[in-house]
């Protein structure tokens, strides 16, 4: 297996300059032509083109530059059905003097009419190239408001965007706060798990919590003979990344919950999936995404 710390969405984005407009972000990702999904699957291109994405991206501008960030990064998933992007937050901490973490806003749209986006917030490892995302409370969605009605006549839409309100600004603002105190949150307890040392027998046992639970259930113990004879893929790869990924230098030899999850987000993100695609779409949004969530879960109640 080959081990990278790039980041999981190299390749499946561009980095854009803050004063782009919402009409250049839709060429920049190749959303310029909208796409239309048969019920069995698979795409048709060819429709004309959609002024849905455009509005989109103009919520996501509105969002973070009401929220005093800059969008940095904007990507597809799934041929253009996912939609997201990325701006930093300035919460940004170092752990064992050279584990730098980074955070994010994330907005994203799974829905083709583009009128609801969603948001959640990120950290991203430098050293591992891994991501996990951070529950915090407030909203979760938005409405599209920059969605523009059809007309009856010529152009066939209206040319008005509205605008952010003060009501909406409020919530925008409010939303950022609350994912900014939920990252600092994570870094105090990130340097709790850190100091936070597990032997052998309970780093499997906690692989075998988070992929496989209800086999972990059943035995009173785990060791080499049960990794063998009942790990599938999942926890099989995210034992070796324990002491192979990229960024795991482990203190004095020894396992720490940190190191645990940082496995877990690492397979998730890298390895876990058919294509760099999958495990992303997977990972950030899909069922794979409950994996790291159950591992920070584990990792704080490891006693």
């Amino acid at each position: 297996m080959e081990w990278t710390n790039q980041k999981p969405w190299d390749g499946l984005s561009v980095d854009i300059n803050p004063n782009i407009s919402p009409r250049e972000m839709v060429f920049k990702v190749k959303l310029d032509s909208e796409k239309s999904w048969n019920p069995t699957g698979g795409v048709r291109p060819g429709r004309p083109k959609s002024y849905a994405n455009q509005e989109m991206f103009q919520f996501f501008k509105s969002f973070t530059e009401n929220g005093g960030l800059s969008l940095e990064t904007i990507g597809t998933l799934d041929n253009g059905r996912i939609v997201w992007g990325l701006a930093a937050l300035k919460e940004e901490f170092i752990l064992i003097k050279t584990d730098e973490i980074k955070s994010y806003l994330m907005l994203y749209s799974r829905n083709i009419n583009r009128d609801i986006i969603e948001i959640q917030f990120t950290t991203f490892r430098q050293a591992g190239g891994n991501t996990l995302q951070i529950p915090c409370k407030g909203r979760t969605f938005f409405k599209n408001i920059c969605r523009r009605p059809f007309t009856k006549q010529f152009p066939f839409i209206s040319l008005k965007f509205h605008k952010f309100d003060e009501g909406l600004i409020r919530k925008t603002k409010e939303t950022i706060t609350y994912g900014r105190e939920a990252i600092i949150d994570f870094s105090n307890n990130a340097e709790l798990l850190i100091n936070k040392k597990v032997n052998d027998e309970i780093s499997k046992r906690y692989m075998f919590d988070v992929f496989q639970p209800e086999i972990s259930n059943k035995l009173t113990s785990i060791g080499n003979k049960e990794v063998n004879e009942l790990a599938d893929k999942k926890t099989k790869i995210s034992l070796e990344a324990i002491t192979k990924a990229p960024g795991q230098n482990l203190v004095d030899g020894e396992i720490s919950a940190w190191d645990l999850i940082n496995a877990v987000t690492y397979a998730v993100d890298h390895c876990i999936g058919s294509d760099q695609d999958s495990r992303l779409r997977l990972g950030w949004f899909g069922p794979n995404s409950k994996f790291k969530q159950r591992a920070l879960d584990l990792a704080q109640n490891l006693k």
